[in-house]
């Protein structure tokens, strides 16, 4: 659980660099969601801006618009069964939330449990289709469940914090609304590259010293 705890500061660190661009994919990602079916595609587009620009000197939103191109027909069936999940598991709990019962209030756990795992999957998942030599989005979901599964207590840190990201988006808006999609955004690709250091499927680079540290966001 502490490493997921410096994923975060890294991550709110690594949200200073060209904040301004995460507020332009969070603007884009929220309007390019409204149909729904298009969801998908749109938070893969802000991921993959968040993926690139402390790797890409001179990153522009050219970026978001081509993957979002890209990816849009294929995103619609994950949009669906993201909408399914979503739909079923909320209307359950809706609907028994106040019911009484030890079997409720199981099936209540139950439902909250499915929510925040398919929560984990898609902060997961999507920055390792894009970390992969040949992406796939089976490949994707399949290493994030196992990244989920090898590291519980650390993805719940990242799940929590991404819950928090985005309730408070909802409850501060409208500057908060602006970046909480891209700080979760950032917050999951420092998860899946701080677990990919962790498994040696890549090699951090060396500490900064104060002088260097713009330099080493430049290419983190």
């Amino acid at each position: 659980m502490i490493a997921g705890f410096k994923v975060v500061a890294r991550a709110v660190k690594r949200l200073n660099h060209q904040s301004h661009l995460y507020v332009w994919g969070n603007v884009l990602w929220l309007l390019l969601a409204l149909p729904l079916v298009t969801s998908t595609a749109a938070w893969m587009a802000l991921i993959r801006l968040g993926y690139l620009i402390p790797r890409q000197p001179g990153v522009t939103m050219d970026e978001f618009w081509s993957t979002f191109r890209a990816l849009w027909r294929k995103g619609i069936p994950l949009a669906l069964i993201n909408l399914a999940v979503i739909y079923v598991n909320g209307t359950n709990l809706l609907l028994f939330w106040n019911s009484p019962g030890l079997l409720a209030l199981a099936l209540r756990i139950s439902w909250i449990i499915v929510l925040l795992t398919w929560f984990a999957l898609q902060l997961f998942a999507y920055p390792l289709y894009f970390a992969m030599d040949k992406p796939t989005f089976i490949g994707a979901f399949r290493n994030a469940v196992v990244m989920l599964l090898q590291n519980p207590g650390f993805s719940l840190v990242i799940v929590l914090v991404a819950t928090v990201f985005g309730v408070l988006g909802l409850l501060v808006p409208p500057i908060l609304l602006l970046l909480s999609g891209g700080a979760v955004a950032v917050l999951a690709n420092a998860a899946v590259q701080d677990r990919l250091w962790a498994a040696g499927i890549q090699q951090p680079p060396p500490e900064p010293d104060e002088a260097s540290e713009q330099s080493f966001y430049a290419d983190f």
